[in-house]
């Protein structure tokens, strides 16, 4: 078991709405596939978007969301007294109060330090809590490539904002460093996938989650981060969360960049990364 932390970076990379990065961090993240920063937001920022997490993850736009509201360690349809792993996807969409918050405007400006290429914009954003003393509030380790149309320029930046300290105990981000230059995506099943019987108990539409076969050869390396810090990963780096065995929530705002392009040719095909999306999902993640 390995951790992994940057003491190098702090508060004073920021320049008003600007955190800035070092090549050194640049380089780790284009061959490792992710870095860590550490207080990115003031506790002064953190302050607008915690009553909006509460908001959603209470379920106070659950009935207009659908399945952008759910569980994503259990099918959908679970019933909310039940979620272990509360998921509110697009909350700026359901909300117009939270478009261009501070967590946008500062990542951006992150995004476009790291791909300094064409232009890059927000793909798509979703709050996340680990219940308390949930065991089963775990993110099966998987690639993010894996649940997307294959487009022909794939790179993302995804951030995951720590609203509270993430630790071992609360399942903080665990990541496999270097599986991002694996020269091909690891297969992905649904979560109940029978390698058996060849076949899953839910198919995509039932349930949003996917897994992949890990290896003996697989190292985790584990990210814990405290309140206002970040994680950054990229699309094909094998990642995932264990279950929160704490007293407290564990929750997190994450938010993906990517080139314009390729976010208007998933929006072309109807891909919007929203659960609701009627999408052929035997066809678009070929």
């Amino acid at each position: 078991m390995e951790r992994m932390t940057n003491p190098d970076s702090g508060s004073y990379r920021r320049i008003g709405k600007n955190y800035i990065i070092t090549q050194k961090e640049i380089q780790q993240y284009n061959t490792l596939g992710y870095i860590v920063l550490h207080d990115v937001l003031t506790e002064e920022e953190m302050k607008f978007i915690d009553p909006w997490f509460d908001h959603f993850i209470e379920g106070k736009e659950a009935e207009r969301m659908g399945k952008d509201f759910c569980d994503m360690s259990q099918p959908y349809g679970t019933p909310m007294e039940e979620f272990q792993l509360v998921n509110a996807m697009l909350p700026s969409i359901y909300r117009a109060e939270l478009k261009n918050n501070i967590f946008h405007e500062i990542t951006q400006h992150i995004a476009d330090q790291l791909y300094p290429k064409g232009k890059v914009a927000m793909d798509y954003e979703q709050f996340l809590a680990k219940k308390p003393s949930k065991k089963g509030a775990e993110f099966a380790m998987h690639q993010d490539l894996g649940y997307w149309p294959k487009t022909e320029n794939t790179w993302t930046a995804t951030f995951s904002l720590a609203l509270t300290d993430s630790d071992l105990i609360n399942g903080c981000l665990q990541v496999l460093p270097g599986t991002n230059k694996e020269p091909e995506l690891r297969k992905h099943f649904p979560k109940s996938y029978s390698h058996e019987k060849k076949e899953a108990a839910v198919s995509r539409d039932e349930s949003h989650t996917l897994v992949i076969e890990e290896r003996k050869d697989d190292k985790i390396v584990y990210l814990p981060v405290k309140r206002g810090s970040i994680t950054i990963h990229d699309e094909r780096i094998v990642h995932g969360s264990a279950g929160n065995e704490s007293k407290e929530w564990r929750k997190t705002y994450i938010a993906a960049y990517r080139d314009v392009e390729t976010i208007a040719k998933e929006r072309a095909i109807g891909f919007t990364h929203s659960h609701n999306d009627v999408v052929d999902w035997d066809a678009i993640i070929k």
